[in-house]
């Protein structure tokens, strides 16, 4: 079992935060290059949406950057990005192409930048200031197949995440559960969830989720519709043009309640990715 993680987590001023968010708007610019010329279907969501609503960009204190896009159309930007991303400029990170990079959904990075996440300064993958890209998969309609479906999702996020867990859990038991659950191959994992994406096909789906991302935040949590990823309308965010669903009033609804345009209290705007350090 290996010993609990001791880097301290390093914050951001506004200027730093700031330049880090001009990264970001940088490689989702490069983002929405790639898909309106190859015809794919994206839509920023979470805190970039209500970003893109409410603020017309960034969320001040917000430190990263979200788009969404079903399988089928993140299989078209993944072919896309090998003729047609910089790769003097970025890297697009995925199991596939960076092995040590342990997380089911994809990141375009710009290199020359470092940005070590805490907790997981001992893995070997690649670094630096990022976008995410979520695909995502159909939801059973079967109450009993949704079940069986969450509970392999919930494992094979627990394999990926162990060898974060090993190191970075408080508990000297968790540490050494994940140090366990951190012998079964990655690679059987991501296998699972291939699985899970082609036996339940978006295509087939009224609802969808990113199958290794945890969405328990969500209260009353059922997936998202489908409709929101495919039927898309744009919208301003930092002076360039993006896509948002054509009802991003409905997303927000759901994800954040019927306030979201009120601004939290002061002592809750903050950012949420600790980081031990980043460079850029």
């Amino acid at each position: 079992m290996q010993k609990k993680v001791k880097y301290a987590i390093k914050y951001m001023n506004s200027d730093e935060l700031r330049k880090m968010q001009l990264i970001q708007l940088e490689l989702l610019e490069e983002v929405d290059r790639i898909c309106t010329k190859y015809g794919i279907s994206y839509s920023v969501e979470g805190g970039t949406l209500l970003g893109t609503v409410r603020h017309k960009g960034f969320i001040p204190w917000d430190d990263d950057v979200d788009i969404a896009m079903v399988r089928s159309e993140y299989i078209k930007f993944c072919r896309a990005c090998e003729k047609e991303l910089d790769n003097a400029k970025y890297f697009f990170q995925t199991h596939d192409t960076d092995p040590e990079y342990r997380w089911g959904y994809a990141k375009v990075l710009k290199n020359g930048t470092s940005f070590v996440r805490y907790g997981q300064e001992h893995m070997k993958m690649r670094r630096g200031v990022y976008v995410e890209i979520f695909p995502m998969d159909g939801i059973p309609k079967n109450f009993v197949e949704r079940k069986i479906f969450n509970l392999i999702r919930i494992w094979c996020r627990k394999i990926m995440w162990s060898e974060v867990g090993k190191v970075s859990c408080k508990s000297a038991v968790m540490r050494l559960w994940f140090s366990l659950l951190n012998r079964i191959p990655v690679d059987k994992a991501f296998g699972m969830l291939n699985f899970l994406a082609g036996r339940y096909s978006e295509r087939k789906a009224d609802y969808v989720t990113c199958l290794s991302f945890p969405d328990c935040w969500v209260k009353g949590y059922r997936g998202f519709k489908r409709e929101y990823y495919l039927n898309t309308k744009r919208m301003v965010f930092e002076g360039k043009e993006i896509n948002v669903p054509e009802k991003e009033k409905e997303l927000l609804l759901t994800l954040f309640g019927p306030n979201y345009m009120t601004l939290p209290p002061v002592e809750e705007r903050i950012t949420h990715i600790p980081a031990s350090d980043f460079k850029f």
